[in-house]
């Protein structure tokens, strides 16, 4: 024999049951949905890191170096593809690249006039070999039969030292 009020709970149990049921099937069913989509986007992601790629490989090319500095570099045994690594121009219009090659290898270009200019080596332009990088710029040597001259090259000025005596010139425009 059955009791009069319990039929109506079993069935408001049954209901809410069921409901809970539904409920917990859905939110477990995204839950699996968003954990298939995060694993899907790791396997591209770790898919394009093992695939080796160019832009990766190269360093961001600057701009190309003077055609002069291209001409003495290739005469001094240079690969070619000389970039820009820094470009400044002092306040008395002496302008300074130090560019490097497609082997790493670091070259020094002086040059005093117009930006247009036509470069003269040995009267208004200077390129140099011996290149090396120091904490903040550049270090060129020049030797000659009068002594040795160093060019400290940093984005903020040019210091050159002559058989100990240096000349400071400030920087007014810079690349990088």
């Amino acid at each position: 024999m059955s009791t009069p009020g319990r039929k109506p709970r079993v069935v408001a149990f049954l209901a809410a049951l069921a409901l809970l049921a539904v409920i917990g099937g859905a939110g477990g069913w995204i839950y699996g949905a968003q954990v298939a989509d995060e694993r899907a986007a790791n396997r591209q992601v770790e898919e394009i890191q093992d695939t080796p790629s160019v832009v990766q490989e190269a360093p961001p090319r600057g701009e190309d170096c003077p055609r002069a500095t291209q001409e003495a570099a290739g005469a001094a045994g240079s690969p070619g593809g000389l970039t820009e690594v820094l470009y400044i121009r002092t306040e008395d219009d002496r302008q300074v690249w130090i560019c490097q090659d497609t082997a790493g290898t670091l070259f020094y270009q002086g040059y005093i006039g117009p930006a247009d200019g036509d470069f003269i080596q040995g009267e208004n332009a200077l390129f140099l070999t011996t290149v090396d990088q120091t904490d903040g710029g550049y270090l060129a040597t020049n030797q000659t039969d009068q002594g040795t001259t160093t060019y400290s090259v940093t984005p903020y000025r040019l210091t050159q030292t002559t058989n100990g005596k240096d000349s400071t010139f400030p920087v007014t425009e810079r690349r990088p």
